[in-house]
């Protein structure tokens, strides 16, 4: 858009696109396109720049409508350049013309960017709260029914970027995914000549496929301790929109107090998102002897803490490699918060429930894990929500919510174990998840938890995604717990050359089913290693999860 427009430009965006640009761009790299200035649409400036050309990039909304006609009546800048990022109705093209009574508009577009691309195959629509979408549409809220349009379109705008038409699938048992299913083919048929273009495109290719998930189909990997680096970022740091507060980290230098972390503005993040936390240490180990060797520094380094010491005492290798040391301050910040936490005892416990079926020495090692001081209240709740899952029907469930509550634990947390068993219970799941329903998959599970080596004891939970998604390019994925949509499975190869994959997750995808897709699009080895993208309403971490179900039945504000 902006090497379209020359001159100096004014790039007018508004908060939504705002954080979709900065997911994938630096202000310093637009900048060197002869962009001098960023404006929030929405922001009060009256000051004119006659000499400046205006690119406006918007959400096609009422709100940023009504903007720019005002913006438009009264122009700031020489002319306008107006992209939107999905679709906009003929009605709202008429109006924008009637109010360019000064003909400063020299074009308009619908440029498909309406999603936030986190890494190459991930992306998320920023929707925190959608659990309230599972209950019957007739008691939704004027919110709820917002949330659903947004899902929608941005399914739409994801189709289109990544230009496919594709053959929908949706889960059976789950209606919410049934209605989004048939709102997309629904936009889908009205945009027909658009997808007729891409389908003329991509003759002789097998038609791809979006396959739409339920989140309450997995309860339980949202819940988990994470141990690769992308997901303890978000689930112990907390990431929005790449970024991390870190100003509340003891001792942080000022310059650290907002940090980003993108797959595209940083190498080493790229290259170590997926490692687990022994390996990324290992990484950055390395890259500090790099230096020390260029340095010709003798400082030992033996541990995290001295890494940390050796950032401190060299200011010229903050100045040198300012983007290593602060992977080197994430870093000793994650591993004060796995010591002052226990996080490594609840994990490798949460493991232990999520992955193999012991109920009485589930139950012993849980209320042990309660009335001890090793871990924080939270992990011990989350302990305890993970044994409700697994275990819901037997009669410890309600003993493990006395001993909460003994801890001091409040009844408005000892409450999430209710709430989260009405949200995404066994009754309300379908498949398989703790592989306890069926013969073969007690077989399979013995297999896994016995006659197989666990390499690591806090990473041996595979996502059910990874489940249902292998099963799809495999071409054996069941159709009657995962059914096309009527139409939709015309050109769908069953076996051989496997389609390009949208997976999305309406509820909130993870970072972990992101590591289990990562896995399979190398074993998959499709063009450029991504044949399966994964989408989200949102991407969870544990609290963010919590507080999603907490909503549904607290029945307050989003």
């Amino acid at each position: 858009m902006v090497d379209r427009v020359l001159g100096m430009k004014v790039l007018l965006l508004d908060k939504e696109t705002m954080g979709i640009i900065s997911m994938v761009f630096s202000q310093s790299e637009i900048m060197q396109h002869e962009v001098f200035l960023f404006q929030c649409i929405d922001a009060a400036h009256e000051e004119r720049m006659r000499h400046m050309k205006a690119i406006c990039l918007v959400r096609p909304v009422d709100a940023n409508y009504r903007l720019l006609t005002t913006e438009l009546k009264t122009p700031k800048y020489k002319e306008y350049h107006v992209f939107f990022t999905n679709m906009v109705p003929h009605n709202r093209l008429d109006q924008l013309a009637c109010c360019d009574e000064h003909e400063v508009v020299q074009q308009v577009q619908e440029f498909f960017a309406d999603i936030y691309a986190l890494s190459h195959d991930l992306f998320s629509l920023n929707l925190p709260s959608t659990s309230r979408l599972t209950e019957n549409h007739t008691m939704w809220t004027p919110h709820d029914q917002w949330n659903f349009a947004r899902t929608v379109e941005g399914l739409l705008a994801a189709c289109l970027t990544l230009r496919m038409l594709p053959a929908i699938r949706y889960t059976a048992a789950s209606d919410l995914t049934r209605q989004v299913a048939h709102a997309l083919q629904t936009r889908i048929t009205e945009e027909q000549s658009l997808f007729d273009t891409i389908n003329s495109e991509r003759r002789g290719e097998p038609t791809p496929v979006l396959l739409l998930m339920d989140r309450r189909n997995d309860p339980v990997t949202p819940l988990l301790n994470q141990w690769t680096y992308q997901a303890m970022l978000h689930e112990l740091l907390s990431m929005e929109n790449n970024r991390i507060d870190m100003s509340e980290v003891p001792g942080i230098r000022p310059e650290l107090k907002e940090i980003v972390m993108s797959t595209t503005q940083d190498q080493f993040f790229e290259e170590n998102m997926m490692a687990n936390f022994g390996d990324l240490c290992v990484s950055i180990q390395n890259l500090v002897d790099d230096y020390q060797r260029q340095t010709k520094s003798n400082a030992q380094i033996a541990s995290i803490e001295d890494m940390q010491r050796f950032v401190d005492e060299y200011p010229e290798f903050r100045k040198m490699s300012g983007n290593v040391s602060k992977h080197v301050d994430v870093v000793h910040e994650l591993h004060r918060v796995v010591e002052t936490k226990g996080l490594l005892q609840a994990s490798e416990l949460e493991q232990e429930i999520a992955c193999s079926e012991n109920q009485r020495e589930h139950l012993r090692r849980v209320d042990e894990m309660i009335r001890g001081t090793s871990i924080t209240k939270m992990q011990k709740l989350r302990l305890v929500l993970l044994y409700a899952l697994r275990y819901e029907r037997n009669v410890s469930v309600e003993q493990l919510k006395d001993q909460l509550r003994s801890q001091g634990i409040g009844e408005e947390q000892v409450g999430l174990v209710d709430h989260l068993l009405r949200y995404a219970g066994s009754h309300a799941r379908s498949g398989d998840l703790f592989q306890n329903k069926t013969m073969k998959a007690h077989v399979a599970r013995f297999v896994t938890n016995t006659l197989k080596n666990v390499d690591n004891v806090y990473t041996q939970h595979k996502t059910y995604l990874a489940g249902v998604v292998d099963e799809l390019m495999k071409g054996k994925l069941n159709d009657t717990s995962y059914p096309f949509l009527e139409g939709c499975r015309c050109a769908v190869p069953t076996c051989g050359q496997m389609p390009r994959t949208l997976v999305f997750v309406v509820g909130g995808a993870t970072f972990e089913e992101a590591r289990d897709v990562a896995e399979l699009n190398r074993s998959l080895g499709g063009p450029g290693g991504q044949t399966i993208v994964l989408g989200g309403t949102t991407v969870h971490n544990s609290r963010s999860f919590l507080a999603d179900v907490a909503r549904l039945h607290s029945g307050g504000p989003e």
